[in-house]
């Protein structure tokens, strides 16, 4: 990408996040990403030759990395159950349930394939809890549904990867989709990325303690963040789990370690100048390329999509919180349907859709834009109606 652009990009979200102080009502993606709709419209920054190993190798690393190195270890001790559950198991019954319906009806709106359907699916099931997680924080009432979003974020970012990765492969391959052939690739693939994170998250933490300088000592953070993906990826494994595990095993070298606390200050640091920067790239974007994914073939489609992906993480919640009789008594009606219009996409859903902008053809474009409007009604409808949802049902007796 060009340096003069990608400056100025930076910059403008430098403004946004410095400016937008209050993002309970008007979260800053949504400003972002209208920034890059206005950017759009000016030739020095129309075309932007994006690349999947730009998204994939450089942005998503990092964007993994600090998420699982600020998560509270002590919140994914105490709901590692439902945590576990929800980023596994519910991801995955949600992407194939969430596909068959995309299926049933694009095929009969707009003759989409499975494979298409599948694609579009594995888009919608990444959530962001950046919004969600800031309101559900201020009230005692709801902080524990705020680490299990955050939770519930951190595992599904690392397994709908390979759920897209795997899905995406199909279609652009145009290979036929065996459903067998497809969880056998996703055991493998993840629980490969699992090891490696767990191999390399134990190791390479270790060398922290044994460095004087705390400059040295943030550098071998950032080797940690790209070295657990690219020998994942060598491998032929998951390079998204494997970041998620190391980043987790850093954080606990250090949880407990008094001697380090000055370094947890330099990481905290460094990644939280790191995340803004790399949000703002994905937002803008997404919103500079937005203008070449809009369109009103479809919108219908794209309606009945979105819809169905409330659905479906609806359906999802229902079923795992009344699994067990714990998590039945411990989540009320309104926490399920905070958690349900909670699952906003965000981040990860359109560092996914840029990335296979790279790959994909002439010929795909219909489906991009169909994603696109997909995530895009997401973002505004559910970012902006959260918080009034939340006040209603604080003034509404908990059933």
């Amino acid at each position: 990408m060009d340096p003069n652009k990608l400056f100025m990009i930076v910059f403008i979200g430098f403004l946004v996040f410095s400016l937008d102080k209050n993002q309970k009502k008007f979260p800053a993606p949504i400003i972002l990403v209208a920034s890059g709709v206005i950017l759009a419209f000016f030739p020095f920054l129309s075309t932007l030759n994006l690349t999947k190993e730009f998204i994939f190798d450089w942005i998503l690393p990092a964007l993994l990395f600090i998420s699982a190195y600020q998560f509270p270890l002590h919140q994914l001790k105490q709901k590692a159950g439902l945590i576990i559950t929800l980023g596994t198991l519910g991801i995955f019954l949600s992407a194939i349930l969430l596909g068959m319906l995309l299926y049933a009806v694009g095929h009969l709106l707009i003759g989409i394939s499975l494979a298409a359907a599948m694609v579009i699916a594995a888009l919608l099931i990444p959530t962001d809890p950046v919004t969600v997680v800031s309101i559900l924080k201020k009230s005692s009432d709801t902080h524990h549904l705020a680490e299990v979003v955050e939770g519930e974020s951190l595992i599904n970012d690392g397994t709908s990867v390979v759920i897209f990765s795997l899905f995406s492969g199909y279609y652009l391959n145009s290979e036929p989709l065996h459903f067998a052939l497809f969880t056998w690739e996703f055991i493998y693939t993840s629980l490969g990325g699992v090891l490696t994170g767990l191999v390399v998250g134990w190791v390479v933490p270790k060398g922290i303690h044994f460095i004087e300088y705390h400059a040295y000592q943030v550098w071998l953070s950032l080797l940690l963040a790209y070295g657990s993906f690219y020998a994942a990826e060598g491998l032929g494994v998951s390079g998204v789990l494997a970041v998620v595990i190391s980043g987790l095993f850093l954080s606990k070298e250090l949880a407990g370690n008094q001697k380090e606390k000055s370094l947890r200050r330099d990481l905290e640091s460094f990644w939280g100048t790191i995340e803004p920067v790399l949000l703002s790239i994905i937002f803008i974007l997404i919103g500079i390329e937005s203008l070449d994914f809009f369109t009103t073939d479809g919108l219908l489609f794209a309606l009945i999509g979105f819809t169905l992906s409330i659905i479906v993480r609806a359906v999802m919640l229902v079923f795992i919180l009344k699994s067990l009789p714990l998590w039945r008594n411990t989540y009320t009606k309104s926490d399920t349907l905070l958690l349900t219009w909670g699952g906003i996409k965000g981040t990860m859903s359109l560092a996914l859709l840029l990335g296979i902008t790279g790959e994909a053809g002439a010929q795909d474009e219909g489906l991009l834009s169909l994603a696109f409007m997909m995530i895009m009604l997401s973002l505004m409808i559910q970012s902006v109606t959260f918080y009034p949802l939340k006040t209603k049902l604080d003034r509404t007796p908990a059933s």
